[in-house]
């Protein structure tokens, strides 16, 4: 009994042991922060006058002051380096280690500050064996997160507030930007405080402009979406979204196997994941997580955007914060049909299209080259008429190579192709999802009402249970009093802002359709502003402020 209660306790300490070593990267982080801190407030007040003159005694004033100097920018690079041992860099542990050695040296040059030294010594002896626990590899001026930036630039400005405070009485005058001398410390003082403030800003600067990652990060390379390709051809699990990854406007993370793959892209600090991965069930969360934790190796938040019901476990598991987006319309294709009332206009549609001639036909995967001229005549003509370019991310654009790979059901006048859209198909040809629709501005009254509804057919008729008309942004958000802010304010602009951006003309076209709604959601971490998401989500749909303002044509 005693010999298992000691290995209990031995078990327990263990576990506690190494709960504590992963702990040593935040309390080596808070410790560079306060001794950068430290080294900042001593560098900005006087030092006192009887170690001044003992220093002044085998030291030259010169090498004093620079000293002074080189002690205000250790203690700023400590601040700095704060952030990167936070998050386990390598580089982050080197660069403190010998911070806190230089900071002990010219602690000690700049006005024997012997204390300050040892404080600095005994840090960086503490950190010395500590090299393993910092696992994560260095990224070259990787840009700081808001809030260490917003740390870093409150200790800057309270440190020069105070030694203008401290030197108050001295009058200001020219010469103190270049005299050196041990009795003007004000001189190191201004020096410092100018050299302080220029790195406080060049820091800023880049890491609110930085996106980490964006160029290591870019569009898939032509193998990789071969490789995409391949595992949607055997995939148990796979929205049709997920065919947008053959677009290459997107980076792939795929999965050690192969078998899975996740589409996205980096925006700023938030690298944005475009709807659920594909591929194989098992291995759905560990691609999860491994975006999640790429994403935060380098200082970015991952989003996933357009995600259905069924990815929300695994989304809270991560601890993501969700909300609704909207909608997507979903025709349950065996139970489709035109006849009753409220099909009417469907009914009217179909007849008069084709009894003026209209001819609805689907082009297999590998037939759209060979009608490249007449699917690029309608698309350009469409383009032209709304006066717009094509999109990206969330959305398909007019690339052959492209269209080639999918089914494109196209109507024909007279011979003269009039109309198409494209379908993106689900794992096992089950569910079906409408992407590019173009139509020509002079072609037949309602002709994409007949599109659609020979669509849906077509899909009965070939075993595709459900044909996705596409999401209706903002619809089904509850604008209650209870409500989160983001929904309330989402279900205003739903109602309210109609006849400018069409979202109840969108829901209530795609209605006429009999569809499910199938509600669509967006999740991030609970510090990541998800309003802010969602305009990184439609800027990088519409390639840029220009675009999603309608400037760019």
């Amino acid at each position: 009994m005693t010999q298992r209660r000691s290995q209990t306790l031995h078990r327990i300490l263990r576990r506690l042991g190494g709960l504590a070593f992963e702990l040593t990267p935040q309390l080596f982080a808070i410790a560079s922060f306060l001794l950068g801190g430290l080294m900042l407030l001593s560098a900005v007040t006087p030092e006192f006058h009887d170690r001044l003159n003992a220093l002044d005694h085998w030291a030259e004033p010169l090498v004093i002051d620079l000293s002074h100097f080189a002690a205000s920018v250790t203690g700023f690079l400590l601040l700095f380096v704060s952030a990167g041992l936070w998050r386990r860099r390598r580089g982050a542990y080197y660069t403190a280690l010998v911070g806190l050695i230089i900071g002990a040296v010219f602690s000690i040059l700049k006005g024997l500050n012997f204390m300050q030294a040892a404080e600095m010594l005994l840090a960086a002896l503490l950190l010395w064996p500590c090299r393993s626990a910092f696992n994560r590899r260095s990224r070259l001026g990787e840009p700081l997160r808001p809030g260490w930036l917003l740390m870093l630039a409150a200790a800057v400005i309270a440190m020069v507030w105070l030694g203008f405070f401290a030197y108050r009485e001295v009058p200001y005058r020219d010469e103190l930007w270049w005299t050196f001398l041990t009795d003007t410390q004000a001189s190191g003082f201004l020096r410092a405080s100018a050299v302080l403030a220029i790195l406080t800003l060049v820091v800023a600067f880049r890491s609110l402009l930085t996106a980490p990652g964006a160029r290591s990060h870019g569009p898939a390379t032509s193998a990789d979406i071969e490789r995409a390709r391949l595992a949607l051809g055997q995939a148990e699990v796979a929205p049709p979204e997920a065919r947008l990854a053959l677009l290459g406007d997107k980076a792939l993370l795929f999965s050690p196997t192969g078998y899975s793959f996740l589409a996205y892209r980096v925006r700023g600090r938030r690298w944005i994941a475009m709807s659920e991965p594909a591929g194989l069930v098992s291995e759905r969360l560990e691609l999860l997580w491994s975006f999640a934790q790429m994403a935060d190796s380098y200082g970015g938040a991952p989003v996933f955007y357009s995600v259905s019901e069924r990815l929300l476990a695994d989304l809270a598991t991560m601890g993501l914060a969700m909300r609704k987006v909207g909608e997507a319309a979903v025709v349950p294709t065996h139970s489709f049909s035109t006849e009753g009332k409220g099909k009417q206009n469907l009914r009217t549609a179909v007849n008069r299209a084709e009894r003026e001639g209209s001819i609805f036909s689907v082009l297999m995967p590998g037939e759209a080259v060979e009608h490249e001229a007449e699917l690029r005549a309608v698309s350009d003509a469409w383009l032209d008429h709304h006066e717009g370019t094509e999109k990206e991310f969330s959305l398909g654009r007019f690339d052959i190579s492209y269209l080639n790979q999918s089914p494109i059901a196209v109507v024909r006048e007279e011979g003269r192709m009039v109309a198409f859209a494209n379908l993106l198909m689900g794992a096992g040809n089950k569910e079906a999802m409408i992407d590019l629709m173009r139509y020509v501005p002079d072609g037949p009254h309602g002709v994409m009402d007949y599109l659609f509804t020979r669509i849906a057919q077509w899909c009965r008729e070939t075993g595709i249970d459900h044909l996705d008309l596409g999401m209706a942004p903002l619809s089904g958000l509850e604008d209650r009093r209870t409500s989160p802010v983001f929904a309330r304010v989402g279900a205003l602009i739903f109602e309210e802002a109609n006849a400018i951006y069409g979202f109840q003309g969108l829901r209530a076209y795609k209605g006429k359709f009999g569809p499910a709604w199938r509600p669509k959601f967006i999740a991030a971490p609970t510090t990541t502003p998800l309003p802010l998401a969602l305009l990184d989500v439609a800027l990088l749909t519409s390639k840029g402020w220009r675009g999603l303002l309608g400037l760019r044509k």
